[in-house]
């Protein structure tokens, strides 16, 4: 499944989700190089999940209590907007930006070069509007004129039977993408000084968390295994029965932030809905051999 196509039909794609639950019957992405804006329209919401009314989904009612954030890969662009809107009985959501640099596009897969747009062109993907050609695999845009390419949903991912379009019960247990979680889940890291560099590991007695791949636990010097909660806006709960080092007793509720070029991960305290409470953050990286 291609990831390119995944990012413009999946609503959480765009959004710190744990794991996604809205997707479009199809979407369309328009690029105004003129007023250096990016419009994508999601046509035809569909929950991906046990509850079929998209209304009452949980991250429909996130998204409109404004109870998530942006990805770090829109954090570029300025002026993020999301609409919806009803008509003819669906659910349409329209996602706006506007950048300054088009190169920062590449991190929602446009990307620019030798003052030309590409995007990957892959079989549900197509051109809509705006002079182009197809430099296999990428279908090439000049930087003058806006243009708009639109994107399907993959068959599989609906019921085939359905007079409407209806998410796939078979795949209703099955996450969308990766859960956020992921980029922490499965390494073993220890406490380091803030600014350590790399490859070298703390003098002393230092702050031990495992997180297990593949499941929700962690263990905590490598004696204490606790069940870990993970939630929307990179949110990691770590419940403790007793002070140890940075983690105290009670649920410690931290924003967790991957440094792929440290090959750490921070731990920033916040609330449950992802609020900064302290600036103290948990370094942690990867033990050396």
């Amino acid at each position: 499944m291609e990831v390119i196509k995944i990012i413009y039909i999946i609503l959480g794609t765009f959004f710190m989700r744990e794991q996604p639950g809205l997707i479009a019957e199809k979407a369309t992405v328009t690029v105004d190089p003129i007023k250096k804006e990016v419009v994508i329209f999601q046509e035809n919401l569909i929950s991906a999940t046990d509850i079929k009314d998209v209304k009452q989904t949980e991250e429909y009612r996130k998204l409109t209590a404004n109870e998530l954030n942006w990805v770090k890969e829109l954090e570029p662009f300025q002026n993020k907007t999301l609409t919806f809107e009803e008509k003819d009985g669906k659910i349409n959501a329209k996602l706006s930006f506007n950048y300054a640099d088009p190169k920062d596009l590449a991190g929602i897969h446009i990307g620019f070069d030798k003052n030309e747009f590409n995007v990957f062109k892959e079989e549900k993907l197509s051109p809509l509007t705006g002079e182009n050609r197809v430099e296999e695999p990428y279908l090439i845009y000049g930087s003058k004129t806006p243009f708009s390419f639109k994107v399907d949903v993959f068959n599989e991912w609906l019921e085939p039977n359905s007079q409407t379009a209806t998410f796939n019960q078979e795949f209703v247990i099955q996450p969308l993408v990766a859960k956020k979680s992921d980029d922490i889940k499965g390494k073993s890291l220890i406490q380091m000084p803030s600014g350590t560099q790399p490859g070298t590991n703390p003098a002393g007695e230092a702050l031990k968390i495992f997180f297990a791949e593949d499941q929700d636990f962690a263990l905590i010097n490598e004696e204490i295994e606790i069940e870990v909660k993970y939630f929307d806006n990179n949110t990691v709960m770590i419940p403790m029965t007793e002070d140890i080092g940075p983690l105290k007793k009670g649920d410690n509720y931290f924003i967790y932030k991957v440094y792929n070029d440290m090959n750490g991960v921070g731990l920033i305290p916040s609330a449950k809905n992802g609020k900064i409470l302290s600036k103290n953050e948990i370094y942690l990286a990867m033990p050396t051999e």
